[in-house]
C-alpha cells in the first residue's frame, strides 16, 4: 500500500521539470533522528518495497535518494543506515539493513531496536516481535512510534534544492494548513523538529527553510499561485524570520 503519495508542490516540480528540487514520497522517507536537545545522531532512508523484492537493489530512484541523505550524513558526520521493509503484508517480523555499501543485514524488530540504541538514541524496553501494515500507517512507523523512546526527536526531510553539481544546498519543510498566507506563522509544537533539521543544516553549510501553502476545503484545492517561505536558523535571534510571501514564479528561482 501507498503512504503520502504526493502533494501540490511535488505535482508542480514534476509538471515544471524542475529538476533543482529533489524529494521522496509513497513509501519512502529520508528521516533524521536526534536526541532530546535536537542533536542528530543518525540519518535513515526508510523505503517500503514487496516482500519478494526486500533483499534486491535498490531502484534507480532510491540510489538517487541514497546517495542524497548518504551524502548529507557524511558531510556531518554522522551514521547511516538504509532500511527495507515489506508494505504487501499485514505483519512484518525484520527488515534488512545496510549503511551506503548496500550489503544487506536482516534484522528482527527488537534487533533494530538494539540497533538505533546503540546509536545512542533513546529506545523503549518494548519486546514486539511483530508489527502491522494498515491504511493508517506503515509497520514502521509503528515501530518506531512504540519501540522509540519519548525523549528522541525525528523528522523526515520534505523537500530538497540542490546545486548544479548535485550538492544539497536547501532543505525545506512543507506546511500546508487553511490559514491566509498573511496570518499563517509556524506552530510551537513543531519547534524541535525545526531545531533538529536547523541543527542538522548548520553542520553541514544548508539552510533551512519553511515552504507554506494555503488549502480550502470546499472543493479541496492546494493554492499555489503565491506561497510564504520563513528562514530557520536556531543559532540566531530570532529563531525563525518573520516570512515573506512569494510568488511561484520566485519559488522556482530560488
Amino acid at each position: 500500500m501507498e503512504y503520502y503519495k504526493t502533494n501540490a508542490i511535488y505535482e508542480h516540480i514534476i509538471a515544471k521539470k524542475l529538476s533543482q528540487y529533489r524529494f521522496v514520497a509513497g513509501n519512502a522517507w529520508q528521516l533524521v533522528y536526534g536526541d532530546n536537545a535536537c542533536n542528530p545522531l543518525l540519518l535513515v532512508f526508510a523505503v517500503g518495497v514487496t516482500g519478494s523484492t526486500l533483499e534486491a537493489p535498490p531502484a534507480d530512484s532510491e540510489m538517487e535518494a541514497l546517495h542524497l541523505i548518504g551524502h548529507v550524513a557524511e558531510r556531518a558526520n554522522l551514521p547511516f543506515r538504509y532500511i527495507r521493509f515489506a508494505t504487501d503484508v499485514n505483519e512484518i517480523e525484520h527488515v534488512v539493513v545496510s549503511d551506503r555499501d548496500l550489503s544487506y543485514s536482516r534484522l528482527t524488530m527488537p534487533e533494530l531496536s538494539k540497533m538505533f540504541g546503540s546509536f545512542n538514541l533513546p529506545v523503549s524496553n518494548t519486546h514486539t516481535a511483530k508489527y502491522l501494515n494498515d491504511q493508517i500507517s506503515s509497520a514502521y512507523h509503528k515501530w518506531q512510534r512504540s519501540s522509540l523512546g519519548a525523549a528522541l526527536t525525528v523528522s523526515d526531510i520534505d523537500l530538497w534544492r540542490v546545486a548544479e553539481n548535485g550538492t544539497p544546498e536547501i532543505v525545506f519543510e512543507l506546511k500546508r494548513s487553511y490559514y491566509d498566507l498573511p496570518k499563517w506563522r509556524p506552530f510551537p509544537d513543531d519547534y524541535r523538529n525545526f531545531r533538529l533539521l536547523s541543527n542538522l543544516c548548520q553542520s553541514t553549510g544548508m539552510q533551512l527553510k519553511i515552504l507554506y501553502n494555503q488549502r480550502i476545503k470546499q472543493p479541496f484545492k492546494e493554492i499555489l499561485d503565491n506561497l510564504k517561505i520563513f528562514s530557520v536558523d536556531f543559532s540566531k535571534t530570532p529563531q525563525i524570520s518573520e516570512g515573506e510571501i512569494i510568488t511561484l514564479e520566485e519559488f522556482e528561482k530560488l
